[in-house]
């Protein structure tokens, strides 16, 4: 009976592809096509290096074997389905311990509610779980591809999708396959917000929603996203100058206060404890994979502004070669060397007055180089920093391709026209 399930939940994927594919626009189909073909593989490799390396002794699997556990006890006590979603996990047929979990991880337990829909057409399947998951952030990704259809960046944003980094911890079972997708699709339902001076309920709606689901999952990620947007927003308004730095600054200061509002460890004079507890956690969790790179953290800003050069260092050019101990270490090494060279040649070209950086982008990457310390102070080791990067590291790519020449080699010009014709 399961084999037979499993046969029918896989030829319902296989049709749902087919017909994601067909139904697309035509002048997205093929790039939606080579973009989700390309995630699959992707999840394959991801499936594999799970295996070899972690044994699947990853979150990935537990949240998959905690939905088997939730799925029988649902079958037999259907109201649970109700009281799980309720959060009234004490009342429920679990055993002690799924309990406890459910009650101290609260943004792994929200995340695991949210893959209730995509598990119901699983079979109790990991791999189908990650395929439907995967085939989500797809169409996710083309909505966000939608908005450049008739432009020249839709083939520079197609490229920056399918970054090698970015697309081995955006497919899967994984929080930033759900998150950061979404992300994308909330730029979609913004502009169409914009578009519409605000009168289209159903993109508000959703933008709101989708908005709330990310925040449970990840919430920092959700707050990143608003600040960039917003200042993304302000820097493409209005023009260079004293003044509008200053203002700036200002708004920039008056978020952060307000997503301190929503969030406790957002809050600006907690902050430096959040990142000397994470830094302390990953150095004592992950301490077998990567040797972690040594901070002295005290929990106060004065120890953030004086490690910030060090993190720099670290942020943008590790793994160093000496850090080079795998296949998936030098991976991480040749795109950082890559993006640091691409980076360096943007700046001379700037320097040179060979292009025009916009204001935007200028603070895009102020904004990226301030996250990318953080970040690492936060995650030392260089593996997890490897995968948490993940969130700006689009942005950081469209810059530095956009203004570092080389989409007008011959390959990319290549590449253009056939996802063009």
């Amino acid at each position: 009976m399961q084999q037979v399930l499993l046969l029918l939940c896989s030829l319902f994927l296989g049709l749902v592809c087919y017909y994601s594919v067909m139904r697309m626009q035509p002048d997205l189909r093929k790039p939606y096509a080579v973009l989700l073909l390309y995630r699959f593989l992707f999840f394959v490799l991801q499936s594999v290096f799970f295996y070899s390396l972690y044994n699947n002794q990853l979150d990935p699997f537990f949240y998959h074997d905690t939905l088997v556990k939730l799925f029988d006890c649902f079958a037999k006590n259907p109201f649970d389905l109700i009281l799980f979603l309720k959060g009234e996990y004490q009342t429920m047929h679990i055993a002690a311990e799924l309990k406890t979990y459910f009650a101290a991880e609260v943004r792994a337990t929200f995340f695991i509610k949210v893959l209730i829909p995509f598990f119901a057409f699983a079979a109790n399947n990991y791999y189908l779980l990650g395929a439907w998951l995967t085939l989500f952030g797809s169409m996710c990704l083309v909505s966000f591809l939608s908005l450049f259809k008739r432009s020249s960046s839709l083939v520079i944003w197609l490229l920056i999708l399918v970054i090698p980094s970015f697309t081995f911890w955006t497919v899967g079972v994984l929080k930033e396959a759900f998150v950061l997708p979404v992300l994308f699709l909330l730029i979609y339902f913004l502009n169409k917000i914009i578009d519409s001076k605000g009168k289209d309920l159903f993109s508000i709606t959703l933008f709101i929603v989708c908005c709330c689901l990310c925040w449970y999952v990840k919430y920092y990620l959700v707050a990143i996203f608003l600040l960039g947007t917003l200042m993304y927003f302000i820097n493409s308004k209005i023009s260079y100058s004293f003044n509008a730095v200053l203002f700036s600054i200002l708004v920039m200061a008056m978020v952060i206060v307000g997503l301190g509002f929503l969030h406790p460890a957002l809050q600006w004079n907690v902050f430096p404890e959040v990142i000397y507890i994470s830094n302390h956690l990953t150095c004592t969790k992950y301490v077998d994979a990567y040797a972690c790179i040594p901070f002295d953290l005290d929990r106060t800003w004065t120890s953030i502004i004086l490690n910030y050069p060090k993190a720099l260092l670290y942020a943008f050019f590790s793994p160093f070669p000496w850090q080079i101990h795998n296949l998936s270490s030098l991976c991480a090494a040749l795109e950082s060397y890559v993006f640091i060279a691409l980076l360096f040649y943007l700046i001379y070209r700037w320097v040179t007055k060979k292009i025009i950086v916009s204001n935007a982008e200028l603070f895009g990457l102020l904004i990226i180089l301030l996250a990318g310390g953080l970040l690492i102070m936060a995650s030392p080791n260089i593996g997890s920093f490897s995968r948490y990067r993940i969130f700006y590291l689009p942005i950081y790519a469209y810059i530095v391709l956009k203004h570092s020449g080389v989409i007008y080699n011959a390959a990319f010009l290549r590449f253009k026209n056939w996802i063009e014709k």
